[in-house]
Order: structure tokens, then sequence, then C-alpha cells
């Protein structure tokens, strides 16, 4: 009976041998599937903006505008490039603390942060658009209605991107105290 029971424990002991190399696998930034996801969507979404920023001037106009106006234009672009490339960054190394209720209240901070980042890298994105495209147009009746009805588009946008970290964060938050309770009670 002793050796059944030592077989049976060997065999548990690779079990989770394996599970703990499947995770480190996991951990590793190729192998990761969320961070496999948000890398094709930041090179699906750089590689449009960069092509925008290719034919833009051409395709859009930019040669019958002011330098000025073309400018910011290209750096409500870059800026929102640069914004989704650090976020990239910011995904790749969740660890800060020497546990994880400390890493997750670092990570709750930086995400709250990343928050306001997020919401104001939008309304310069947006912005940037606008100002690019209804530049020097004879406003008429139609033409306000259409900016107003864009606008009210972007504005639930970012309402949906307010939620939608508002929602993460509260995970966080939710976990941590969780967390917190569990290793309080041992």
């Amino acid at each position: 009976m002793r050796i059944e029971e030592m077989k049976s424990l060997w065999e548990a002991q690779a079990i989770e041998v394996k599970q703990k190399e499947t995770l480190a696998g996991m951990l590793t930034e190729k192998s990761h599937p969320i961070l496999k996801g948000i890398r094709r969507q930041l090179l699906l979404e750089i590689s449009s903006w960069l092509i925008i920023l290719c034919v833009y001037y051409s395709m859009f106009d930019g040669e019958k505008r002011p330098l000025a106006v073309n400018l910011i234009f290209i750096i409500s672009m870059l800026q929102a490039i640069a914004f989704n490339f650090t976020g990239y960054l910011a995904a790749r190394n969740l660890v800060y603390g020497g546990n994880i209720i400390t890493s997750i209240a670092v990570y709750l901070e930086k995400l709250k942060r990343f928050k306001c980042g997020s919401l104001f890298s939008r309304i310069i994105f947006m912005g940037g658009m606008l100002f690019f495209f209804f530049y020097g147009l004879d406003m008429a009746i139609v033409r306000t209605l259409s900016i107003a009805f864009i606008g009210l588009v972007f504005v639930g946008q970012l309402w949906l991107l307010q939620r939608q970290w508002a929602q993460r964060i509260k995970k966080l938050v939710e976990l941590k105290s969780e967390l917190i309770n569990t290793n309080g009670k041992r």
C-alpha cells in the first residue's frame, strides 16, 4: 500500500511540475495569450495609423491646409501611436512588489493614472482629427449638424472608454480586497 501511495504522489508531483512549466511559459512575453492579443491589436492600429499618415496629405487634401493644421493632425496621430505603445509596455511588466497584494496595489495606482492618460490621449486624437477635417469648411446647417453628431459619437466613445476603465479598476480593487481578506484569515 505504501508503494501505491508513493506512486500516486510521484504522478501528482509530475503533473504539478508540468503545470508550473506551462505557467512559466505563459509568463514569457511571446507566448502570453493576453499579450499576444494586445500585440496583435497594437500592430493593427499602428500600421493603420501609419498608412493614414502616409496618404493623408494627398488623399485628405493636406496640401490645401496650412502647415499648423497638418502638424496638429500629425501630432494627434503620433501621440495616439505612442500612447498605445506605452500601454503595451506597461502591460508587459505587471509584477512590482514582493507579494501579490503589494503588486496589485502598485498596479492599481498605475492603472488609475493610465486611465486618465488614455482618456486624455483619446481627446487629443479626436480633437486633432476634427480640427483637421473641418478646418476651413463653410459652415452650413448640414455640416453643423454633422459636427454635432460626430461630437456626440466621440463623447459616447469617451463615456464607454471611461466605463470600461472603471470596470477594470473595480475588478482589481475587488480582487485586492478579497486577497487581503483571505490572507488575513490565515
